[in-house]
């Protein structure tokens, strides 16, 4: 039985489960598979089908990904290294789940999005499996060995590219059936800002990775160089729009993005003053703002084009 509900705590098995696949951290993927969505639909093509597969094939692969997180880290962790109550990894640490039932659940999450795969090659050509497969492969092997992409400073790169090219244009793919600079476009900027998630998280957890020999691109560069590489991050997600618009690429009522520059600016300003990692912790929380008011802008100047 994949889900035991009589838990330890009083907590119901949901709320269990919810913390451990971090069920709210979802909504990143969502809003890729939504944008490459929005592409489609504003070139003319909309089939719900390909887009729910999409959408399920994606939030599987990533609550997937985060539980094989979940797993290795909680077997990889020093003795003495016990997670805040709150985070993923306590499932395992506090007894609230087995290392079993992970397992199971890692299966089941990976087993959903491999079927998918399947369907959506049956129905839209096994081109989308070029997309498909690596990104599930890179979802799986983050974490665990014996690549562990996650601990060899290729955490923030895989989620750029899972979360960018291969959420958005796959999912534009599977509706239209051809790749567009459109696609291409808008899949850079979701995936730097869904990178910039993972990265101010490195940033400010770069203390203990560097006491627990976690390799990362914070690591490896150092706290300020990292700072700078998430303005650098940023900016590349916005002029992964304002450019292909002047080049008549994207239509011009996605420049609706510009909106959430001031979010931007308050991250930046953020994680440039403070040191501490607590103090860190809100910067890490408006890149999450950041990606979904941008994202939510983005898909609604596509689809208003559609009218215009």
């Amino acid at each position: 039985m994949l889900i035991d509900t009589s838990q330890p705590g009083g907590r119901s098995a949901l709320s269990i489960w919810s913390q451990a696949a971090r069920v709210k951290s979802l909504m990143i993927s969502s809003i890729s598979v939504f944008s490459g969505a929005a592409v489609a639909i504003s070139s003319g093509v909309f089939h719900w089908l390909p887009l729910l597969l999409a959408w399920t094939g994606a939030v599987a692969v990533q609550a997937g990904t985060n539980l094989t997180n979940v797993y290795f880290n909680y077997k990889g962790s020093a003795p003495d290294h016990q997670p805040e109550p709150q985070a993923s990894a306590a499932v395992l640490s506090l007894g609230l789940l087995t290392p079993a039932q992970i397992r199971r659940a890692i299966a089941c999450c990976f087993g959903v999005s491999v079927a998918i795969g399947v369907i959506l090659a049956w129905m839209c050509g096994w081109t989308i499996l070029l997309i498909g497969i690596p990104g599930a492969l890179a979802g799986f092997f983050y974490a665990a060995p014996p690549f562990k992409l996650a601990y060899k400073a290729m955490g923030v790169i895989t989620v750029f590219i899972f979360m960018g090219p291969v959420m958005v244009m796959g999912t534009a793919f599977a509706m239209t059936g051809a790749v567009s600079l459109a696609a291409f476009s808008v899949s850079i900027a979701a995936g730097m800002l869904a990178a910039g998630i993972m990265h101010i998280n490195d940033v400010r957890d770069y203390q203990g990775d560097v006491l627990h020999g976690k390799c990362t691109l914070t690591t490896l560069v150092g706290p300020y160089n990292s700072r700078v590489l998430l303005a650098v991050m940023d900016t590349i997600a916005y002029s992964a729009i304002v450019g292909p618009v002047a080049a008549g690429v994207l239509p011009w009522p996605t420049l609706l993005v510009l909106a959430s520059i001031p979010r931007a600016i308050s991250q930046l300003r953020l994680v440039f003053r403070e040191t501490e990692p607590k103090r860190i912790h809100p910067a890490w929380a408006r890149s999450i703002q950041l990606h979904f008011e941008f994202g939510v802008l983005l898909i609604a100047g596509l689809l208003v084009s559609k009218w215009i």
